[in-house]
């Protein structure tokens, strides 16, 4: 291993170590979408754009994440999810939603959910299967394409260094883990493959091509 590369071992496991005291002390940040809050669900009658809908959250609830989903087949219904709600705020928000579309709603036509905080493993739980048989499938392949123990270490070595800088961020930083989070580990996770996989091909033809020479 070179200077560098033991450097940046390191640098990572520094910072692989911080996130975890991060973690044990405050804990992992969720979204808005699977936060602790109220959803406010009512019927609209009418089509709409979410976008709409939000500003109008936005501008009662400043500061704080709102969330706006279409519900049922004719996306006439919404679903409207902040952190806390006061009767004043309820209030007002049905006063500017029948201004913006000339309704007559009253507070009791709207429903209110109270949401608990989604639990993380809960989040992760679908993905751990495909991750671990994908990751199977290739080690496999790995196995017979180059038949040596270097090239799987370095891959698996690589994707815990790529998905370990994701949970650091989220735990140093507190970013929210959303909707997004997941998918973006898998497009980081596949990524890191197809990237080693084409410097071991490189690697490979450099080496034929040297053999042959000699």
């Amino acid at each position: 291993m070179s200077k560098k590369s033991k450097i940046l071992c390191v640098i990572l496991a520094v910072i692989f170590i911080a996130a975890i005291i991060s973690n044990a002390i405050r804990g992992l940040r969720v979204g808005i979408n699977y936060s602790e809050g109220i959803s406010m669900v009512f019927d609209l009658g009418m089509q709409y754009e979410t976008n709409d809908i939000k500003d109008i959250a936005s501008e009662i609830w400043d500061g704080n994440s709102v969330l706006v989903q279409k519900v049922e087949v004719y996306d006439e219904s919404v679903s409207v999810k902040v952190p806390s709600f006061t009767e004043e705020q309820i209030s007002e928000f049905v006063t500017k939603i029948n201004e913006k579309y000339g309704l007559e709603l009253t507070e009791t036509d709207i429903t209110i959910l109270y949401n608990s905080n989604e639990r993380i493993r809960n989040i992760v739980k679908p993905y751990v299967i495909p991750l671990i048989i994908a990751t199977a499938l290739i080690v496999v392949y790995y196995s017979i394409r180059y038949r040596g123990v270097k090239e799987i270490l370095r891959l698996l070595l690589t994707l815990i260094a790529c998905e370990g800088i994701i949970y650091s961020i989220h735990a140093l930083f507190l970013l929210p883990i959303n909707v997004y989070t997941m998918p973006v580990v898998m497009i980081v996770y596949a990524g890191v493959v197809i990237f080693v996989t084409i410097k071991n091909e490189m690697f490979k033809k450099k080496k034929k091509k040297n053999s042959k020479k000699d």
